[in-house]
């Protein structure tokens, strides 16, 4: 197991040596086709079904544990002349953008996948799954050779997002190409439309279930001789249950050796969970069943992790050992390096574990949390840390990863995380808190952000950071000048003692100049500003940091408007632009600026076209522009306004200018931007002009509304991720409607996408 960085150049796959490399992390284990046990039944005629069923783009193995599925799917891939890309779901899977990376991953080593659909999963904004769905999507729809793509354990996510991108993708599959899914319950994918369709071929419990041949050939592969009687009666006793031949098989071993009556099993786990306790373990030594029982925290087993876990050493062996004794171990390679338990196996181990050692549970988990972290895997390090009851080392490990992060689009992964570790935890720990604050703002999450920084506000910040920067109160100086909430005094000494802590070989010396720089716009000092802005721009181009350049080319361009450089205006917007496009940062709250400089060089220019498409494509930031960080979202709407006036759209420029208004009720010292929109405001309200609501009208909450209509998910359940009821989603999603001229959900995607709402 471990994280591998993939590399990609266009065109070909360059594992070793990348001139622009992208880089998508992802966990290798999870990409592993287990290999077909020795011993196994084969499935010859689902296997058949399987390969000829063409009219099929979809196939959905349903069934309880124990009943073969991911053997069945194991076997299709090596008797399928199409590639198989595979990738397994992991317990508790909550991120719909690290599935996605996987499955691009996944996909990838088949056939080299465009190299924009890793840099919108890379990019900060990649919190909004959608738009790594579409270019996958697009992708996977103009792939030149037929492929299966199998998601196994998916009943594991329960992330509605994540499940609503799968089904989504069934949509984009080409001719001859397949997504198999295997599930002990039926996933929300949108099953039965797919059904209606006639492209859906479904595997269940009675396809799956042995028949008389297939348990005799299922005993003998497992060194039981058993008549053509004896199968038959065993194979109606378990139901066919695979996996209950199985430990029957064994059970009836264990009975000619004691002549105890054998188990039989009928698809109960309680039958299984006995068996496990009287007949597998029991038998076993006592140091083979604390091996088993004390791994069982593991989701992923290696010898090294293993002797870590256990404070020993020979683990390699013993796996190499117990897989050959036929106990429920699953090879998850063809080295026999990576295994797993049966998911059976392993919930009665975990349960055997806590009756038996409940005490040294956490401690395991501390020890795979060391051997995790120590071998450069932080989050399930912090997995770990977590279940083995140590917050505050899943905090510190949260910190330390958070910019990481950041950086690579996985805000929402920040925001679960905080979330799981919960309000004692913060409060007690000060950079925890900070972080939350942080990440509150940065995502729009407005009241979370005020709540912790109150929090920081009443605690004593001293000492070093685990954020990457200089200091602590580094971090908290960095949340203040971001949050805003002391008004312009505050916001401008805190950015000054930022920009002193974080010198030149601070990873955050670029984006501090940034906010140091906005601050003193905002304090009426544009020449200090521009200083600023330059020396930003020289800093992060060196060091790569595209969102901290961009956006200090786009003050600049506001600025040298200002002055009435129009050249220089233009100038400036435009190499912001250019890096914007080139990084994917469209939608990156920093790039509100960018996109304002762009519009108003646009609309000077005399290029109406290009204006309003600047002002369309800021649409989409506008739900995190909240007053969480109300210096950039202030004045990214005040320079927007500005160019719907000059494109005389004063309904438009109206709805932006409440945005403003609703902001300064929380943050009304703002210094020249609270003057700005006060003179914009008496502008407007000289302007004779009827109320016309159209598109740009879209207020931020019906742009939160737009942003799901594309997706299968209904109004009830985007209310649930909105946190608003189900008549509220309604009510707003009406109003879209009238504002985009439509009548129908569909017709609002499809216009929002004409317009360049939505990406198409």
């Amino acid at each position: 197991m471990g994280v591998r960085t993939v590399r990609r150049v266009a065109g070909r796959r360059a594992p070793e040596r990348p001139p622009s490399a992208l880089r998508v992390e992802v966990t290798e284990a999870n990409l592993l086709r287990p290999p077909i046990r020795p011993g196994s039944v084969p499935r010859t005629d689902l296997i058949g079904r399987l390969r000829d069923s063409h009219a099929a783009s979809v196939v959905a193995v349903v069934a309880p544990a124990g009943y073969g599925k991911t053997t069945l799917l194991s076997e299709w891939a090596e008797r399928d002349r199409r590639p198989f890309a595979w990738v397994s779901v992991d317990r508790g899977a909550s991120d719909p953008v690290e599935l996605l990376a996987h499955i691009a991953v996944a996909l990838d080593r088949l056939e080299v996948i465009d190299a924009s659909v890793f840099a919108a999963i890379a990019s900060p904004g990649a919190s909004n799954p959608e738009r790594i769905v579409r270019r996958l999507g697009r992708a996977m729809a103009t792939r030149e050779h037929p492929f299966v793509l199998v998601l196994d354990d998916l009943d594991r996510c329960g992330e509605p997002l994540a499940l609503d991108a799968v089904a989504t993708l069934t949509n984009h599959l080409p001719a001859g190409s397949v997504m198999a899914i295997a599930a002990r319950t039926v996933p929300d994918v949108r099953l039965p439309r797919l059904r209606a369709d006639g492209r859906l071929t479904e595997i269940g419990v009675e396809d799956l279930a042995l028949d008389a041949i297939e348990a005799r050939a299922l005993l003998r592969g497992v060194g039981t001789l058993a008549s053509e009687e004896e199968a038959e009666v065993l194979a109606r006793s378990t139901e066919g249950w695979p996996v209950g031949l199985y430990l029957s098989a064994l059970s009836s071993q264990q009975q000619r050796r004691s002549g105890a009556a054998p188990i039989r099993f009928t698809g109960d786990d309680r039958f299984v969970t006995e068996y496990v306790r009287s007949e597998v373990l029991k038998p076993l030594s006592r140091e083979r069943q604390r091996f088993l029982t004390r791994t069982s925290i593991l989701q992923r087993l290696s010898g090294p992790l293993c002797d870590a876990v256990l404070g020993r050493s020979g683990s390699s062996r013993t796996l190499e050992s117990i897989e050959r004794s036929n106990l429920l171990l699953v090879p998850l390679d063809r080295e026999g390096r990576w295994y797993r338990y049966h998911h059976l196996f392993a919930d009665v181990l975990r349960s055997e574990l806590e009756r038996r050692e409940p005490d040294r549970v956490r401690e395991l988990h501390r020890r795979a949390a060391d051997w995790f972290e120590a071998n450069g895997l932080p989050e399930v390090a912090m997995t770990h840390a977590y279940a083995g009851g140590d917050e505050d080392r899943a905090a510190s490990l949260l910190q330390r990863t958070a910019l990481h992060a950041y950086q690579v689009g996985r805000l929402g992964t920040l925001r679960v995380w905080i979330d799981r570790l919960g309000d004692e935890v913060i409060t007690r720990n000060v950079g925890l808190a900070i972080l939350a604050a942080w990440v509150g703002s940065l995502s729009g999450e407005t009241r979370s952000a005020d709540r912790w920084a109150e929090v920081v506000d009443r605690s004593t910040v001293s000492g070093p950071s685990l954020h990457g920067t200089a200091s602590l109160r580094s971090s908290a100086a960095i949340m203040h000048t971001i949050n805003g909430r002391g008004g312009m005094g505050p916001i401008l000494s805190e950015a000054e003692l930022a920009e002193r802590e974080e010198g030149e070989g601070s990873p955050f010396r670029t984006a501090v100049l940034g906010f140091l720089g906005l601050a003193a716009i905002a304090a009426g000092d544009d020449d200090r500003a521009d200083r600023l802005f330059a020396e930003a721009v020289e800093i992060g181009s060196i060091r790569g940091d595209m969102p901290g350049v961009s956006t200090a080319l786009g003050e600049r361009s506001l600025i040298a408007a200002a002055r009435g450089d129009r050249e220089a205006a233009s100038q400036y917007a435009d190499r912001a632009r250019a890096i914007v496009l080139e990084a994917h940062l469209q939608e990156h709250i920093t790039s509100g600026p960018v996109l304002a400089a762009s519009a108003r060089a646009a609309l000077r220019a005399g290029d109406k076209r290009l204006a309003q498409r600047e002002l369309t494509a800021a649409q989409s930031l506008r739900p995190t522009l909240s007053y969480g960080w109300p210096l950039i979202s202030v004045q990214t709407r005040l320079e927007l306004a500005k160019v719907h006036v000059g494109l005389s759209d004063v309904a438009g420029a109206r709805t932006l200018l409440a945005e403003v208004d609703e902001i300064l009720r929380h943050r009304p010292d703002l210094g020249v931007f609270t003057a700005m929109a006060a003179e914009l405001r008496e502008h407007i309200g000289s302007i004779r002009s009827g109320w016309s609501p159209g598109p740009s009208t879209l207020t931020t909450a019906e742009l939160r509304i737009l942003n799901l209509l594309p997706t299968h998910l209904s109004f009830r359940e985007i209310g649930g991720l909105l946190f608003v009821s189900p008549n509220t989603v309604k009510t707003q999603a009406i109003s879209i409607y009238r504002k985009l001229g439509v009548s129908t959900r569909s017709d609002a995607v499809r216009t929002a996408r004409e317009l360049g709402l939505l990406e198409a």
